[in-house]
């Protein structure tokens, strides 16, 4: 029991989503609700209007989207496996499976609404700080 007290609190969270994630298959991920919608930062946003408006679409141009199934890039994805609500309406914790080519990994991420408008802060276990994603639909917004 000792050793679990000197373990990093990043650390604690790893091996329990480790020990939760080895439950759950990918198939029965499930969907964060409170996502109504696509969601982006501002930049990958504005990459998103920039391939609307037909630019390329490749590994440099590709934006990061967020919906109810979970992240996804050009060259990686996380989907939700897992969603706890915290406070109601307010704030969700998420275990997600990641992946970037062959290699998948457990996450886990906070979610947190912004007073009443639609945009989340969200943070990761290896987010050293956290993003803002706001609605960002696809043929919208321009």
């Amino acid at each position: 029991m000792q050793k679990f007290h000197n373990l990093s609190a990043r650390a604690a969270l790893v091996a329990l989503v480790l020990a939760v994630s080895a439950s759950v298959s990918l198939a029965d991920g499930e969907r964060a609700t409170f996502l109504t919608g696509q969601y982006a930062t501002a930049d990958q946003c504005a990459k998103l209007r920039k391939i609307e408006a037909g630019e390329p679409r490749n590994v440099g141009t590709a934006p990061e989207l967020l919906d109810e199934t979970g992240f996804h890039g050009w060259e990686h994805d996380c989907a939700f496996t897992k969603v706890f609500e915290h406070k109601p309406g307010k704030s969700w914790a998420a275990m997600m499976i990641c992946s970037e080519g062959m290699s998948m990994k457990p996450e886990l991420f906070a979610f947190f609404k912004e007073g009443e408008e639609d945009r989340f802060e969200v943070s990761g276990t290896n987010d050293e700080q956290p993003e803002v994603y706001a609605r960002c639909d696809a043929n919208k917004g321009k």
